[in-house]
C-alpha cells in the first residue's frame, strides 16, 4: 500500500502545478528600430568655402569678358566714326531691273533719307522701299518712266546701319502680284551688305 499510494501521490504532482509555482513570464518582443534621419546633412564649413570661391571667380570671369566685350565695341565704335561718309549705297539686279539703293544722313545726323532708284528702266513698273515702320511705293503709269521712292528717318545713333528691304517688280510684273525682293544693310562707312548672309555687295 505504501507503494500505490507513493505513485498516485506522484501522479498527483504531475498532473497539476505546486501552488506556489508562478506562470511564465510573457514573452519580450525587441521595439523596432529607430526610424532613418532624414534630414540632410548640412554642407560643412569647407564646403561653403569652396562654393563661394566658385561664385566668386564665376563673377569675376564675367566682369572679365564684359569688360573687354565693352572695350572692343569702343573701339569698332572709333574706327568707325573715323571713317564716318554719312551716305552708302548699292546697285543690285531685281526682276530684270538694273536698281539702286542710296542712304544718305544729314548734315546734323539726326536723319537718314533712303531712296530707291531705277534709272530711268523702262521695264521697272513696280518700286518699294520699306525700313523701320516706314515704307513707300511707286507704281509705272502710262507707259512713263517710274518715280523714285523715298523715305526719311530718324537717327538715334549716327554710327547705326539703317536696313531696309527693296522690292521691284519687272517687265511682266502685274498689279497684285508678289515683287522680287531683298533686304540690304546701308552703312554711313559708305559700305553695304546682304542683311541676311552679311556678304559685303558692291559699291554703287
Amino acid at each position: 500500500m505504501a507503494d500505490q499510494d507513493w505513485w498516485a501521490k506522484d501522479n498527483a504532482k504531475d498532473a497539476s502545478p505546486a501552488w506556489h509555482q508562478a506562470p511564465p513570464p510573457p514573452a519580450v518582443v525587441p521595439p523596432p528600430p529607430p526610424a532613418p534621419d532624414r534630414t540632410p546633412a548640412r554642407p560643412s564649413r569647407r564646403t561653403w568655402t569652396t562654393v563661394a570661391a566658385v561664385a566668386a571667380l564665376t563673377l569675376t570671369a564675367g566682369g572679365v569678358w564684359q569688360h573687354a566685350q565693352d572695350e572692343r565695341r569702343a573701339q569698332e565704335r572709333e574706327q568707325k566714326a573715323a571713317v564716318y561718309k554719312g551716305r552708302s549705297g548699292t546697285e543690285f539686279s531685281l526682276d530684270g531691273v538694273q536698281a539702286e539703293v542710296i542712304a544718305q544722313w544729314n548734315s546734323h545726323r539726326d536723319h537718314v533719307t533712303v531712296e530707291l532708284r531705277s534709272w530711268y528702266d523702262k521695264d521697272a513698273k513696280y518700286l518699294r522701299i520699306t525700313a523701320s515702320d516706314k515704307d513707300a511705293s511707286k507704281v509705272q503709269k502710262y507707259g512713263w518712266y517710274i518715280e523714285e521712292p523715298a523715305i526719311t528717318l530718324p537717327v538715334h545713333d549716327y554710327l547705326a546701319d539703317v536696313s531696309v528691304r527693296v522690292e521691284v517688280g519687272g517687265k511682266t510684273w502685274t498689279k497684285g502680284t508678289k515683287p522680287s525682293s531683298r533686304t540690304v544693310r546701308l552703312s554711313p562707312t559708305d559700305l553695304a551688305y546682304d542683311a541676311k548672309t552679311g556678304q559685303r555687295l558692291p559699291h554703287d
